[in-house]
């Protein structure tokens, strides 16, 4: 087993200042390379706290992962407390220093003394290019632990440890020992009916470890199994390994409600049935604000089918832009399913796309009444055979929670009229 530890440093985590993502990403990819994370730790920026955390991390574990410290600033002290628990000195790291002078180049920028400090390493080191930033990372072996440190930006952090860390995680546990997941997204259903339509799963595939999580307003339901307990003949057959048969095993239980069986989420599944079929798609909002458009358009590629957005709240707006008609306003309200429905065919009319998708609604906390309390949403949707317009009542207590959803369940609407045959 190949024991792991997750190391951010930092003020800024300890004060609650920023939200440490970087140690979540980080445990999940060194499971999936097959190292077991047996501590994470934050230590703030005080040289003396940080050697000794560094000293005892060496001494109980075969791999760190190390976030933060990486800058220009006189706080930035994880390079000199690495160099001094390991026992070495600091030296200029001319592979570093070129990458550094190369990034600067590029973007105009006068590369300061104080910038230059970061290609001083501790010696020994091996550089590790930061594509996205300044502070270049770099690995040390420290007793029989080898640690990889890298900047607290979490884009930086992310695409360095793609390219640097790990193809070397690779090579200390082997391909062997990483494991494979499949990721299912489900929209539609609270946790404990995913996991009461699960039932029977560890007694049908005992070798694979089923997981959930939240991922607010879905659930994502997750498979693993380690590649070790994978026969070579389940390898060469991926359409009958048991993975796949587990893949279908979950599908068929959570039948319509299942989003995507490659992890997606509604809004890039939406964008990859658009995508397949050639076809378009404008939006029309009112209670959403604009979120309905920022979830797609959030998805790489969206250019190719996304055409147009409205966000129409007054109803003015929705009479000028999207062509509802007075009375339908005068007599049934904003918040109404005739009135979803022609905001969706006058979108679709106004982008000239081949679907539109619409919500006006109550998010709250005030603003409802007893005949439309807060939650209540209408959604329409337009396609090439004709509209529909349906309303919900979707009230989480909360008004942000309330917008997200109710921009879930207009995708999700739009999902269910693309995948029809």
């Amino acid at each position: 087993m190949t024991k792991g530890h997750v190391f951010s440093t930092g003020n800024e985590v300890l004060l609650g200042d920023i939200v440490d993502t970087n140690s979540a990403f980080l445990c999940r990819q060194l499971k999936c390379l097959g190292v077991t994370v047996i501590k994470t730790s934050a230590v703030p920026d005080d040289m003396a706290a940080l050697v000794k955390e560094i000293k005892s991390i060496a001494s109980s574990a075969d791999v760190c992962v190390m976030t933060g410290g990486l800058g220009p600033t006189s706080d930035d002290l994880t390079t000199q407390a690495l160099a001094q628990a390991a026992g070495v000195e600091l030296a200029m790291d001319d592979e570093a220093m070129r990458s550094m002078k190369k990034f600067f180049d590029k973007r105009g920028f006068d590369l300061t003394p104080a910038n230059e400090k970061q290609a001083i390493l501790p010696k020994g080191a091996r550089f590790m290019e930061n594509l996205h930033g300044t502070a270049p990372g770099f690995s040390i072996r420290i007793g029989n632990c080898r640690f990889f440190c890298m900047p607290g930006v979490p884009r930086e952090m992310e695409r360095m440890f793609d390219l640097n860390v790990r193809p070397r995680l690779k090579q200390i546990t082997g391909d062997a020992a990483e494991i494979q997941v499949i990721r299912l997204t489900v929209f539609g259903m609270h946790e404990a009916r995913v996991g009461d339509a699960l039932t029977g799963f560890s007694k049908q595939f005992p070798e694979i470890h089923l997981g959930f999580r939240i991922r607010f307003p879905m659930i994502e339901v997750k498979l693993s199994q380690s590649k070790e307990a994978v026969s070579q003949d389940q390898r060469d057959s991926d359409d009958d390994s048991r993975m796949n048969q587990a893949r279908q095993w979950v599908k068929k239980r959570i039948g319509s409600n299942l989003v995507s069986d490659q992890g997606l989420t509604l809004a890039e599944e939406v964008g990859r049935l658009l995508a397949t079929r050639g076809h378009t798609l404008s939006v029309a909002e009112s209670c959403t604000g604009g979120l309905v458009a920022h979830l797609v358009t959030d998805v790489p590629g969206a250019s190719d089918y996304f055409l147009f957005s409205a966000t129409t709240y007054a109803n003015s707006a929705k009479e000028a832009i999207l062509n509802v008609a007075h009375e339908t306003l005068e007599n049934n309200g904003a918040v109404d399913e005739t009135t979803a429905l022609e905001m969706a065919t006058g979108v679709k009319t106004a982008g000239g796309s081949d679907w539109a998708v619409s919500t006006t609604g109550i998010a709250g906390p005030s603003g409802g009444s007893e005949e439309k309390p807060v939650g209540t949403v209408c959604i329409g949707v337009a396609g090439p055979l004709g509209a529909h317009s349906q309303r919900f009542m979707l009230d989480s207590g909360d008004r942000g929670r309330n917008k997200q959803l109710f921009a879930a369940m207009a995708l999700e609407m739009l999902r269910r009229e693309l995948v029809k045959k």
